[in-house]
Order: C-alpha cells, then sequence, then structure tokens
C-alpha cells in the first residue's frame, strides 16, 4: 500500500508541475475543470446518480463555467460571496446538525457551491499571481494536513468530531495551525508571497485557511459517511479518488482567494 501512495504521488507530483508551469493558459484552464469534473463525477456516484443524473450534472456544471468564461463580466465578487456563504456558513452548519442524508438536489448544489468557486480562484490566481503564488496558497492545505497528521499521531487525545470524523484531535488540529503559522510568516520574512502585506496578515491567513481546510476534510469525511463509502473514488491507486486528495484545497482555494481580494 505504501510503494502504491508513493508511485501513485510522483506521478500526480509531475502531473501538477506539467499542468502548472507548461501549459498555456487555455489548457490549464481545461485541465483544472477536468479534475473538478472527476471530483465531482465521484460525489454522484456516491449518492447512487443513475447515468443520466450524471452526465446532466457535469453538462450543467459545465455550462456554469463555459458561461463565467464567455461572459464580458468580473464574477470575482459574486465568487467570493459564494465561497464565504457556503464555506463559513453552509457547511458548518451541515456539520454541526449533521444530516443523515442528502438528497440529489442538495448534492447537485453543493458540487455548484464548492467546485466552481474553487476552479475560478485557481484559474484567477494563476492567471494573476502566477504559478509561483498559486502553489504556496495551495501548500497551505498541504501543510495544515501533514502538521494535523503528524501532530495528532504524536500527542492526540481529545477527539475534534468522534463523530464526523474519530480520528482528528483536537491536538493535530491545533499542530496544523502552528505549522501554517510557521510556514506563512517564513514565506513573509522571505518576501516569496506577494499577497502578504504583513505579519499580522500572514497570521490572520493562516488562522483562517487552517480552520477552512479542516472544515473542508471534515465536510467531505460527513458527505463520505452518509453514502456509506470509504473513498470517494479508486482512480488514484493507494490514495482513493480526486475529491478525497482536494477536499481541503477547494476550501482554501476558495476562501484563500476571497482573503486576497478583500485585503
Amino acid at each position: 500500500m505504501l510503494k502504491q501512495r508513493l508511485i501513485t504521488s510522483a506521478i500526480l507530483f509531475c502531473l501538477a508541475g506539467v499542468v502548472l508551469f507548461a501549459l498555456p493558459p487555455l489548457w490549464f484552464s481545461i485541465a483544472c475543470w477536468l479534475l473538478c469534473l472527476i471530483a465531482i463525477y465521484e460525489l454522484a456516484t456516491m449518492y447512487k446518480f443513475n447515468l443520466a443524473e450524471v452526465i446532466l450534472l457535469l453538462l450543467g456544471n459545465t455550462a456554469i463555467v463555459v458561461a463565467i468564461n464567455q461572459i464580458n463580466y468580473d464574477f470575482s465578487q459574486i465568487i467570493r460571496i459564494v465561497s464565504v456563504t457556503v464555506w463559513c456558513f453552509i457547511v458548518p452548519l451541515v456539520l454541526i446538525f449533521t444530516p443523515k442524508r442528502f438528497s440529489k438536489a442538495a448534492i447537485t448544489l453543493f458540487s455548484i457551491g464548492l467546485f466552481i468557486p474553487a476552479y475560478y480562484s485557481l484559474v484567477v490566481i494563476h492567471a494573476l499571481l502566477g504559478s509561483g503564488q498559486l502553489i504556496n496558497i495551495m501548500a497551505i492545505a498541504w501543510v495544515a494536513d501533514s502538521g494535523a497528521y503528524f501532530v495528532g499521531k504524536a500527542f492526540g487525545k481529545r477527539k475534534l468530531a468522534p463523530k464526523i470524523s474519530p480520528g482528528k484531535s483536537i491536538e493535530g488540529a491545533a499542530g496544523g495551525i502552528l505549522l501554517v503559522i510557521a510556514y506563512l510568516l517564513a514565506l513573509k520574512f522571505f518576501n516569496v508571497a506577494s499577497y502578504l502585506n504583513n505579519y499580522r496578515m500572514a497570521i490572520k491567513f493562516a488562522l483562517i485557511l487552517t480552520v477552512v481546510s479542516v472544515i473542508g476534510d471534515l465536510f467531505e469525511s460527513w458527505l463520505k459517511r452518509v453514502a456509506q463509502v470509504k473513498d470517494s473514488g479508486n482512480i488514484l491507486p493507494g490514495h482513493g479518488g480526486v475529491f478525497d486528495r482536494i477536499d481541503s484545497l477547494i476550501a482554501v482555494l476558495s476562501i484563500g482567494f476571497a482573503l486576497i481580494w478583500v485585503a
């Protein structure tokens, strides 16, 4: 299993490098949306959408993305409002009340609210700030996950959300926050994060985006628990599905975009 995970990780790392640094903007956008479509397909499959419903869901989301790209209008403010509404209000309420079922209509709305803002944020940050800045924003999710995993494994005793994800601990979450604070302070110190104007902003970003990262992870865990599946899919040997790998990332990108442009 470990060997499989390492091989998959190496392949994904190489593919990510090509997408981020070698593809022209149009193909970068297409590649990012294809990744989102795979995750949406996994979400629909988890909730037993039939073939016609899956096709309609994928086409409907794609139509929205095409419209956003083609209409001569800056959707940034709308995307920020949707992102904040979804990740700071709707998703936390779901995690508080933990509904035992989700209708297909709810899953359809989730697919729109989760993936389209993340895709838009990804493409706009890449276009305006460049691949390097995009990577160090994306890395916030990875640093938070790594800090939570290793600190939780070493010191975790108190469960963060035992009903949703028994493996996560309060100590792990605190470790993730501290590691992200250190990471963003280091980026600011070496002046490699153009979106961080000062150290206070670095700490604010760390606190908000680490919490959002945890929320994204917990939300996908609850979606899987309700659907009674272990992984969102099996397209990535040793890692599960695409949605499993980007659950925290889509939250960080969406709220990170909102923070950067508000700041």
